[in-house]
């Protein structure tokens, strides 16, 4: 089972990075693109601003996951640091129960959210294949979409904590993939 959950883990991570870095550089081409048409033509381009934004969004919900993965979130170590070692699995259980509670809150109104907004759609923007207006309930599916990968990357990392097989690293957390 361990196997299987560091090979679908594995794949989450590399997939949520990969796709991560290429929403950045392709959010840096349309912010300089909304920037010189705004301020060299001086005739803003009506897509570019929210195209990034929404790149944006989409960005952090998928560095979640490597966040969460390598436990590079904001943290309180006081507690961690003072409890015994063999409490300390206690304690990496109830941190990663609190962390799933919080994540299952996100898919389940995330998609909630999904749904409500799916058929309204961003002013100025179009499917440029085939000019289909595009829906808002796309940028709100960052939520749980995010927030189901990072239940993934959880409970790989409680599963190495409990096991003894996590290796605490300085770092990105793109150096195991």
């Amino acid at each position: 089972m361990l196997t299987v959950l560091r090979a679908v883990d594995r794949w989450v991570l590399r997939l949520s990075l990969g796709t991560a870095m290429a929403l950045l550089a392709l959010m840096s081409v349309i912010t300089f693109w909304q920037v010189l048409t705004r301020f060299v033509l001086e005739r803003p381009s009506t897509w570019s601003e929210v195209t990034a934004r929404s790149l944006m969004i989409w960005m952090v919900y998928l560095g979640l996951v490597a966040c969460l993965r390598a436990g590079s979130l904001i943290s309180v170590d006081l507690l961690i640091a003072r409890v015994p070692p063999a409490s300390r699995k206690f304690l990496a259980i109830a941190i990663a129960g609190v962390t799933l509670g919080v994540l299952g809150v996100m898919v389940w109104y995330g998609w909630a959210m999904t749904e409500r907004t799916a058929r309204q759609t961003i002013a100025g923007v179009s499917d440029p294949f085939f000019g289909q207006k595009i829906s808002i309930g796309f940028i709100y599916a960052a939520i749980p979409v995010g927030a189901a990968l990072s239940i993934v990357a959880t409970l790989a990392r409680l599963a190495e904590e409990l096991t003894g097989h996590l290796v605490h690293r300085q770092g990105p957390a793109t150096h195991d993939v």
